[in-house]
């Protein structure tokens, strides 16, 4: 994978969001950057309590969070994809 290209969809991610949730988009590529997988995982909750945050869900768990699923406690992996499939079309 190319080291730019979580930056890069954290960034265009953060373009597209609620202003009011676009800070959390700093937070999330500081922790990725510097490997703190349960302050990211916490903060990841917190963003997907937002109801603003619900178009940037499903994104967000396909290209970001997958690309250290791995790396966290599962049952929070499976808590922030149950709560990205609500957002999936015909659930």
């Amino acid at each position: 994978m190319d080291p730019e290209a979580i930056p890069n969809f954290l960034s265009d991610q953060r373009d597209e969001a609620p202003a009011d949730l676009q800070n959390y988009y700093i937070t999330f590529e500081d922790y990725w950057e510097r490997k703190l997988w349960h302050e990211l995982t916490e903060t990841l909750a917190e963003f997907f309590n937002h109801p603003e945050s619900s178009a940037q869900m499903i994104p967000l768990f396909n290209t970001f969070i997958s690309s250290f699923a791995e790396k966290i406690n599962q049952l929070k992996l499976v808590d922030l994809g149950l709560r990205a499939a609500t957002q999936c079309p015909g659930l």
